[in-house]
């Protein structure tokens, strides 16, 4: 008896190490995905001064790069379906690498932005194959922590990727925040090759799938709660270095220091998603998230020559940021398992057309204003938005409780 109980705790024990191992395989991939996304942002002052163009046309490395994730994810996903998920992880991070390491030898901001966009499609395929694939490897009560796990590699990337990029890029120069991200990319095909398994597939996407999707209204309004939540963050956080500047006159180490804040919120705010996702419902995790960020959003304003303001807005905006992420991605896969590769790759895109729009109706609100006041007034776009996305969660959700129980 006591010999059998011994196998039987071996056998679950192999079992959750089996199913955890590629997903820390995964999770790290996110991460070197969400540094080379934020390192451009925490590197954009000294971009702009090595490019020899202002910050708003600097900018443009982030509106270019969002907005190749966002057409590309779901075409891409498409193109993509009959590949193996392990062979297709690997090689978007090799195309990561490259792009990073062309960056790093760039002088010019032309071929910068054409490397970017050639980046982009690495990230465009693995964050939402990424969060499918995951599905595939544990069970369906236990999909929402798999994807909340998967995505925490992005949450702390916010702790080192934006902190990692306004640092090196003030001391060392942005080609060695570039060279750093190309050779964390050449590791992350490294784990996925030897932590994935082999022969995981995912249903081919044809016509009739995207059919379906684009008639299921939920899935619609969940991608656009997405779209508009993302769109309204994006608005500040891409502005969020030379707004510290602004603000409270930050030091490199002081902008660190509050981004480093910022990131880990974000993991605490996440690592609640992955523990209450199943539990509570992603809708409701969705729901808190937001009027977090919203709080951080209303805070941002009377920032302004107060530190301590500054950071609690940061840290509160922080603990909804990445949550928010997870928790759609988990909602997404909880309302059709059978779409989600092709769901979550529209949510990918989706987050990156918040990305492009909020960095580009940020720019164009500081072109040609300097000072606090500047960056103060990018709440004036980001709080409706906020409200907007809010509201329109709020209606999905009851929705989908009213064709589930009419």
């Amino acid at each position: 008896m006591i010999l059998e109980r011994l196998m039987a705790s071996r056998t679950a024990s192999s079992s959750v190490v089996s199913k955890w191992v590629p997903l820390a395989a995964i999770c790290f991939g996110n991460f070197v995905i969400g540094t080379g996304t934020l390192i451009v942002p925490g590197m954009l002052p000294a971009l702009a001064d090595g490019l020899r163009v202002s910050l708003p046309v600097a900018g443009q490395l982030i509106t270019a790069f969002a907005f190749t994730v966002c057409v590309g994810a779901p075409l891409l996903a498409a193109v993509t379906s009959r590949i193996e998920r392990r062979t297709l992880l690997v090689t978007t991070q090799l195309l990561f690498f490259a792009g990073h390491a062309a960056a790093a030898l760039l002088s010019d901001f032309v071929p910068m932005l054409g490397a970017r966009i050639v980046t982009a499609v690495g990230a465009a395929l693995f964050t939402a194959q990424a969060a499918a694939t995951s599905t595939l490897l544990v069970l369906p009560e236990e999909r929402g922590r798999a994807i909340a796990f998967a995505f925490l590699g992005w949450s702390i990337a916010s702790v080192i990727g934006m902190p990692l990029g306004a640092y090196v890029g003030e001391t060392y120069g942005w080609r060695t925040g570039f060279a750093l991200v190309a050779a964390a990319a050449l590791a992350a095909a490294g784990a996925v090759r030897i932590g994935l398994p082999a022969g995981l597939r995912t249903a081919p996407m044809n016509f009739a799938m995207w059919r379906k999707l684009f008639g299921h209204p939920i899935i619609l309004l969940v991608v656009a709660v997405t779209a508009i939540q993302s769109s309204a963050q994006n608005t500040v956080f891409f502005y969020l270095v030379p707004g510290m500047k602004a603000f409270v006159d930050a030091t490199p180490a002081t902008v660190s220091a509050l981004l480093a804040a910022f990131g880990i919120a974000g993991v605490v705010g996440n690592a609640f998603v992955g523990q209450l996702a199943d539990r509570h419902g992603a809708a409701t995790l969705v729901l808190w998230a937001m009027l977090a960020m919203l709080a951080g959003h209303l805070l941002w304003p009377w920032s302004a020559g107060s530190l301590p303001v500054l950071a609690l807005s940061i840290v509160v905006w922080g603990l909804g940021c990445f949550a928010t992420n997870s928790a759609q991605q988990a909602r997404l896969a909880g309302l059709s398992p059978a779409h989600a590769p092709v769901s979550l790759a529209l949510n990918t895109s989706a987050v990156y057309l918040g990305h492009a729009v909020g960095a580009a109706a940020g720019g164009a609100l500081l072109v040609g204003v300097l000072g606090p006041s500047a960056f103060a007034s990018l709440t004036v776009l980001s709080v409706p938005l906020f409200l907007l996305a809010i509201g329109l969660s709020i209606y999905a959700a009851r929705r989908c409780r009213t064709i589930r129980n009419p």
